[in-house]
């Protein structure tokens, strides 16, 4: 581990032990604030096809996201990890719907039943540990989201975070990982 990947290692250790600190309510309120402030971005308004992740623990909750793109009739697109990479399979249902979920790789919910492979996007909205204000992220350290945002045709992404995980000093980076287009935080969406 080189000393860029070891200040990551406790930068993303740091901020996970923060994050899991926050109460579920508290979750759960400033998601429903985030995810709203996502719904009224005219990112949001002019995707027809969007790819989003499903959270985990205590990240930024997205089934809001979710539901009110199907009832939109755009093209929602979940991750799964094939072979090492990231790929977002269109969601076939009309209405969000947990059941029709498995749990893959890492514990992650994804499709059952896969619809047609999505490798554009109008509008990728990606997890995250922390940020900094040039757009640049940490994220759990295996590089899915970054392959896949340089190998795939994606117009925006925008990251989903509470406030707190935005920091000011600059955080260490390599030429593998990728910028975001935007923060999405509990305050309004930071562009970068």
């Amino acid at each position: 581990m080189n000393i860029n990947e070891k200040e990551k290692h406790i930068i993303r250790k740091l901020m996970i032990e923060k994050r899991n600190t926050i109460p579920k309510s508290e979750i759960f309120k400033k998601s429903r604030i985030i995810q709203s402030n996502v719904i009224n971005s005219s990112e949001f308004c002019h995707a027809e096809i969007l790819g989003t992740y499903l959270p985990i623990g205590s990240e930024v909750r997205t089934e809001e996201i979710i539901q009110n793109a199907l009832e939109l009739k755009k093209t929602v697109g979940l991750p799964t990890i094939e072979s090492e990479e990231v790929k977002f399979y269109r969601l076939n249902d009309k209405r969000f719907n947990v059941g029709n979920l498995i749990t893959g790789k890492f514990g992650i919910k994804e499709p059952k039943k896969r619809g047609c492979q999505l490798s554009r996007l109008d509008l990728l909205i990606v997890p995250g540990i922390v940020f900094d204000n040039k757009g640049n992220r940490i994220g759990y350290g295996r590089g899915y989201f970054d392959r896949f945002i340089v190998k795939a045709d994606i117009s925006f992404s925008l990251a989903l975070g509470y406030k707190f995980q935005l920091v000011e000093t600059d955080l260490p980076s390599s030429d593998l990982d990728q910028k975001i287009n935007g923060l999405a935080t509990e305050e309004g969406i930071i562009y970068f």
